[in-house]
């Protein structure tokens, strides 16, 4: 069918045809010439009469026209059928609520759909280079490869150069107005049927209000988790100003020299004992200065696990997997997990089982014991300060480990899993200095 609608090749076809028809005739005429001259007296061929010949031809003719008539309407039946796909392809675009910016090879905005200018504030951004269509763009976030280019312009240059596809995007941005807004953004390269690059394809949404309602719901989430850390301090600090008030008023009247000692120690004990959280809710809440050091976890992890008196296996944990930080931070860090895991049962050996590897360019080791678990309430609250189920705890110890995580760029999360409690930790992989796993 594409030969057919070459109108090259149906030329050619014709001038075939008619030649054929021309090299028939000129058969038919000599061959009657030869037969006068050889006196031939047989009746010639019904097939080779002068009207047959020119039946034939007619027939031939006929069939090219047909063909070029059929040739038409199918031409014509394709034109339609492209304007009637670049008629949806257009509604579609004009019709979305995402914006669509279309950007030629050298940068160039080749077409922009309503919802994009409107979200970025222009009447019109048809020829704008993309350094001027985003000029009001700033903190590309998303991907650090996107966050190391800085801006949206580096970003689509990128995309052009290197066909690389950047993935929900976000940039805070002002239009020409001066309105503020945040932008969620999609680059991707836009190739030819043979794979050549043609430009890239921006997919812009406005995120203003979906960030704002995030801000407001952290913000809520905030103020509920300082309500609670304020509760659980004033309730620390009523429990041991009454223990201190009560021993003391009882120490006023008392003439006994022994009595008069154990009241005093059980007034240093409640003093030390809320020494003890005031420093702990002060590392929690001020930024600590850590020392920077290669740090081994599994010797670490025994030492932890011979004070807090629980029984640790990590064979699982190679000898050699060791990353940078500060030591005596990361010890607090795994005496205060593996403290609670001992507390969670008391009256038995608690088993506590360790594993470390790398995974997607992050370090992890993870804590698990057979202590009976986390109660599912508390367990959203775990590492909220003073949020604890034990009635002699002050809900410190995981909120400070997980302080100490934060500090070394890492995270910490909470499960409960078979007979017992899961924490999982990862560190940056930049900070692992050896990373050999058995």
């Amino acid at each position: 069918m594409k030969l057919l609608a070459n109108p090259a090749f149906l030329g050619a076809l014709m001038l075939f045809f008619a030649g054929a028809g021309a090299f028939i005739i000129g058969v038919y005429f000599i061959r009657r010439m030869r037969q006068e001259l050889l006196g031939s007296r047989d009746a010639a061929p019904r097939a080779e009469s002068p009207a047959f010949a020119m039946q034939t031809y007619n027939a031939v003719i006929q069939q090219l026209k047909e063909k070029e008539t059929e040739l038409q309407r199918l031409r014509q039946s394709a034109a339609e059928r492209a304007s009637t796909s670049e008629n949806i392809s257009a509604a579609v675009l004009s019709n979305l609520p995402s914006g669509v910016a279309l950007f030629n090879a050298n940068g160039l905005v080749q077409q922009a759909n309503p919802a994009a200018r409107e979200i970025l504030g222009y009447a019109t951004a048809s020829g704008l280079h993309a350094r001027d269509l985003f000029r009001g763009a700033s903190g590309v976030r998303g991907e650090p490869v996107a966050e190391e280019l800085g801006t949206l312009p580096l970003v689509i240059e990128a995309c052009l150069k290197n066909g690389r596809v950047f993935r929900r995007l976000e940039a805070d941005y002002a239009t020409p107005s001066g309105e503020k807004r945040v932008l969620g953004i999609t680059v991707s390269p836009v190739t030819g049927n043979t794979g050549e690059r043609l430009g890239a394809a921006c997919l812009i949404t406005d995120l203003t209000q979906v960030t704002e309602l995030s801000r407001q719901l952290r913000m809520r989430e905030n103020l509920a988790a300082m309500g609670e850390m304020t509760a659980g301090m004033a309730h620390e600090f009523k429990n041991s100003l009454a223990t201190i008030a009560g021993y003391s008023q009882m120490l006023a009247d008392e003439t006994n020299p022994e009595t008069i000692r154990q009241f005093a120690d059980k007034i240093r004990t409640e003093t030390t004992a809320l020494t003890r959280t005031v420093t702990d809710f002060l590392n929690i809440t001020r930024p600590q200065k850590l020392t920077s050091e290669p740090v081994a976890f599994a010797p670490l992890l025994q030492s932890c696990a011979a004070d807090c008196g629980v029984t640790l296996d990590s064979t699982a944990v190679a000898n050699d997997f060791t990353i940078t930080g500060d030591a005596a931070a990361l010890r607090q860090c795994f005496l205060n997990l593996l403290r609670n895991s001992s507390e969670a049962a008391p009256g038995r050996t608690v088993r506590v089982s360790a594993r470390a590897g790398l995974d997607r360019n992050r370090a992890w080791l993870e804590l698990q014991d057979d202590a009976g678990g986390i109660a599912p309430d508390l367990l959203p609250r775990v590492f909220i300060p003073f949020v604890s189920s034990k009635a002699d705890g002050n809900g410190l110890g995981l909120a400070l480990a997980q302080r100490i995580v934060s500090d070394h760029g890492g995270s910490i999360v909470a499960r409960n899993e078979g007979t017992g409690a899961v924490f999982t930790i990862s560190f940056p992989a930049q900070n692992t200095a050896k990373t050999a796993i058995e």
